[in-house]
């Protein structure tokens, strides 16, 4: 296949997804060879039709015409690239998780993440990625929002958590988020359980 044809087609991919989509070579494969889309991706960055965001991942750029800028994507969406391409489970823990349910308004420099793969520290720039590996069945097979409630809680610690907390989580959940919450919850940690049986007598009485 000729390189412009190859460019082309990621060219035309890159067109028709989402503005600040996060790709890695391996999802243009279907353009071409490893080498040809290796090619064809320097190429398209050099244009400023992709933004390297680092070794091995770019992001399609988007001009706001609100913000009179280019909008970078944002770490979280990186970090579920990078965890879709290693085949991880993920979920933000710590102030992460705390920031994601806006619990916290402190702005990170620091993301962290407890993962079902490897322990892994990622820079981009004046950010870093932080994956913690804890046992796959800790999290594997839970829902991203129980997840994402479950480490919120384990943030704030059996200390931290108070009405006004409960409150702001259980305005969070949808009906079937609070279904599976009650469900993936019962392997959690006694303390984090009842936690989460207070969250959702809250959410019942919204």
């Amino acid at each position: 296949m000729k390189p412009d044809t190859v460019k082309q087609r990621i060219e035309d991919h890159i067109k028709h997804g989402h503005k600040n989509t996060i790709y890695m070579l391996a999802d243009f494969y279907g353009a071409g060879n490893y080498e040809a889309v290796k090619k064809a991706v320097l190429r398209l960055t050099s244009e400023g039709k992709l933004l390297r965001v680092k070794k091995g991942i770019y992001e399609s750029p988007y001009y706001s015409s609100f913000l009179q800028e280019e909008v970078e994507a944002s770490p979280l969406d990186i970090a579920k690239k990078i965890a879709r391409k290693n085949r991880w489970t993920i979920a933000p823990s710590g102030n992460t998780a705390l920031n994601a349910l806006g619990l916290s308004t402190q702005v990170p420099v620091e993301y962290h993440f407890v993962s079902s793969g490897t322990n892994k520290e990622v820079e981009l720039g004046g950010i870093k990625l932080y994956f913690k590996h804890i046992p796959p069945k800790e999290i594997a097979g839970i829902s991203s929002k129980s997840a994402l409630v479950i480490e919120a809680i384990k943030a704030l610690g059996r200390t931290g958590m108070n009405d006004s907390a409960r409150a702001k989580i259980a305005s969070l959940l949808f009906d079937a988020e609070k279904e599976r919450l009650a469900h993936e919850s019962k392997t959690s940690r006694v303390w984090v359980a009842e936690e989460i049986r207070k969250i959702l007598a809250v959410a019942c009485t919204k």
